[in-house]
Order: structure tokens, then sequence, then C-alpha cells
């Protein structure tokens, strides 16, 4: 009797020591998922509202590129494009979006962990081709106070090589109170939709 009152008592212990390895074990493992909540949207331009070139000048100017700088080698967009362009792709922004299957001309991210935002527009050229770039939350204000400062001249055409992180050069072409978005990918230009003010505010959150 004693032997066998023995035997469950060790048994009892060997078990209890398991559970403890197993929980001590466990507790040595740190799992980091990717969270929505890292990412969050601070606006957008609706693909189904962006098409606005009414009103737009016909006679636009050749669009020389990167005239002010005068050395296309240090635009870093071309060398910079694949990775915040492939960030992209692995953000699931219909799930985003108010409307399902929603599309969109144009977006403006926050990245929490990165403490930056990406701003991604469609080329208007190729409807399935959409463009990132980083912007700092200093340069994503300088931006949007300069595009809202440029819109609201009496301005026919103008094109304004706005250089922000990275070295990355964002051209801004000015028509008729309209704005598009245009990088340089080191063979041909990008180009965005045309967007009226209250478009771009709606992009900044503002």
């Amino acid at each position: 009797m004693g032997l066998i009152f023995y035997m469950i008592m060790i048994k009892h212990k060997l078990i209890f020591i398991f559970l403890l390895n197993s929980i001590f074990c466990f507790s040595q493992i740190k799992v980091i998922e990717q969270k929505s909540s890292n990412v969050s949207l601070v606006g957008k331009i609706s693909h189904t509202l962006a098409d606005q070139t009414s009103g737009l000048s016909r006679k636009l100017p050749i669009v020389d590129p990167l005239t002010s700088l005068g050395n296309l080698d240090l635009n870093q967009y071309k060398e910079l494009r694949k990775e915040a362009n492939n960030v992209f792709k692995t953000i699931g922004i219909r799930n985003m979006a108010f409307l399902k299957d929603e599309e969109f001309s144009a977006t403006l991210l926050f990245f929490e962990d990165k403490d930056k935002y990406l701003l991604t527009f469609r080329n208007s050229k190729y409807n399935y081709q959409n463009e990132s770039i980083w912007l700092s939350k200093q340069s994503k204000e300088e931006l949007y106070q300069l595009i809202v400062s440029e819109l609201e001249k009496s301005t026919k055409y103008k094109n304004i090589e706005v250089i922000l992180d990275d070295n990355v050069v964002l051209l801004i072409s000015i028509n008729r109170k309209k704005i598009s978005f245009n990088l340089w990918d080191g063979y041909n230009w990008i180009q965005s939709y045309w967007y009226r003010l209250f478009k771009i505010e709606n992009l900044f959150g503002n």
C-alpha cells in the first residue's frame, strides 16, 4: 500500500513539473503580429470622382524633368520606389473603405511604427499602377500648405519641383485651380489624375 501511494505521488510530481516547464517554455516566446491598428487611413480620393479634367488648359507646356536640380541622379525616387510600392501592396486598403470594394485614386496612410505617412496615387495612364512615396510628419504638413497656397492663387499653369525626404523629387503641376502629382522613375513620368482643392483637403485629412 505504501509503495502504491509513493508511486502515485511521484506521478503527480512528474505531471506538475511537466506543466510547470510547459508554462515556462511558452513564456519565453514573444509573438509579434501584423496589426491593422498600426496603419490608419488618414485621407482618400475616390477613383470614381477623380477625373477632374474639365476646364484644364489644353495647351500644356512640355514637362522638363527636374530642371531645377540640373542633375537627374540627385532624385532618389527610382531607387526607393520599389520598397514604398511593396509596402502599399501589403495593406488591405479596401478593408479600410467605408464602401465595399471602393477604388481609390489617391490615399494617405499613417504607419505608427514608422511614424511616417505613405502617399499613394494611381497612374492616370495605367489604371492598375499605384505609386507611393514616404513623407515625414513635417514634410506632409509642408506639402499640404504649399499645395493649398498655390491653388488659392490665380495660376494658369505652373510646375513646382519639391524635394522631399531622402531626396525624392515630387513634381506638382498646377492647371487652373487643379493639381496633379508627378514622379520621374528614371525612364518615364508617372502622373496622377487632376484634383481640386477640396479633394486635396480630403486626401490630407483636413
